[in-house]
Order: structure tokens, then C-alpha cells, then sequence
């Protein structure tokens, strides 16, 4: 299991412009919009600025594996999924940005990978699909304290579930639609 302090060494170290956060983030947007692991597209988005080839090739291994335990996590019937984060020990902003930075990953996967308004998401799943883009320009200068961490731990826990709910919804829409098709009059 890759944890987010080994995933985000080794983008800083390759020269990745991204974040471990925004990259699992972009993953498991692409994931849900897709149901597939599309390494061809999140590569050209993740890998940008990694010029060594030993770098890129050790970093794509990395990101693969990340993909294939988000796939996993989030089609398991065991609730498992989670957002790679920095651990609870870590500064509540730098926690807060990298949830920020995840949602930004998210709403962009998400994008990329084929959603968009034409597939008529439920009202719950516009505002979950809202939720995560407000949360990707929220402010994540946070003072300390139990509040902050409550708030923290309610907001990951909302994404949490949120990227299962979602992901299930757009595949009974798409499977809809190919039923649809299918039909002939």
C-alpha cells in the first residue's frame, strides 16, 4: 500500500508538478468517470516535467500501482476507500491543502476522463460534483485546534463516501443509457 509521504517524495524528487494528493485525486476522478485505469491519460497530466527517464519510469510504476489500490478500494463493498493524505500528526493546513489539492485532482479527472452535464447526475451527485470544487479553492490557512480537526475529519470522510456514491451513479447512468441504445424501435 503506497502511503502519501512515499508517493509525494517521489514526485518531488522526479520534478512532477503535482502533488501526491491532486495526483490520487486526478486518478480516482478519471476512475469514476471512466470505470477504467486510462494510464495513457493520467500520465500525460501527472508526469509533466519529469525529464530523467529512470525518474518517469519509477514514478509511472508508482502512480500505476496508486491507481490500480484506488480502483480496488473504491469498487470494494467493504467501504475502504480513502483519499491519500498526510498523516493525522501533520499541520491541520497542510492537511487542509491537500485535501484542497485532491478535490482539484478530483473535478479534473473527473473532467478529463468524460463527465459532464449532459449525463444528469441526481441532485445529490451535482452537489457532491459542487462540493468538491468549492472545497478545491477553499482557504487552508486553519488555526489549529479541535474544531479544525473535526471539521477536517468531516469533510474527508464526506469525500470518502462521496467518491463511491459517485462513481456508482455514474455507472448505473451509463449503463442505463447503453440500455437504452440497445433498444431498437
Amino acid at each position: 500500500m503506497i502511503d502519501y509521504n512515499s508517493a509525494n517524495t517521489q514526485l518531488i524528487y522526479a520534478g512532477a508538478d503535482v502533488w501526491a494528493s491532486e495526483s490520487h485525486g486526478f486518478q480516482c476522478g478519471i476512475f469514476c468517470a471512466s470505470n477504467g485505469l486510462a494510464s495513457a491519460l493520467w500520465q500525460d497530466y501527472l508526469l509533466v516535467g519529469i525529464e530523467n527517464k529512470a525518474d518517469f519510469d519509477e514514478s509511472f510504476a508508482m502512480l500505476a500501482e496508486l491507481a490500480q489500490q484506488a480502483s480496488e478500494e473504491i469498487l470494494s463493498d467493504e467501504l475502504i476507500f480513502t483519499l491519500l493524505l498526510p498523516d493525522d500528526h501533520v499541520a491541520i493546513t497542510e492537511r487542509s491543502n491537500s485535501v484542497s489539492k485532491w478535490c482539484a485532482g478530483f473535478a479534473s479527472g473527473l473532467g478529463i476522463g468524460g463527465v459532464d452535464k449532459k449525463l444528469n447526475l441526481t441532485s445529490e451527485g451535482d452537489e457532491f460534483v459542487r462540493d468538491v470544487v468549492s472545497i478545491s479553492r477553499m482557504e487552508t490557512t486553519v488555526d489549529e485546534g479541535e474544531d479544525a480537526e473535526v471539521a477536517y475529519f468531516e469533510i474527508v470522510e464526506y469525500l470518502r463516501v462521496g467518491v463511491i456514491f459517485i462513481h456508482r451513479q455514474i455507472h448505473e447512468i451509463q449503463k442505463t443509457n447503453t440500455s437504452r441504445e440497445g433498444i431498437v424501435h
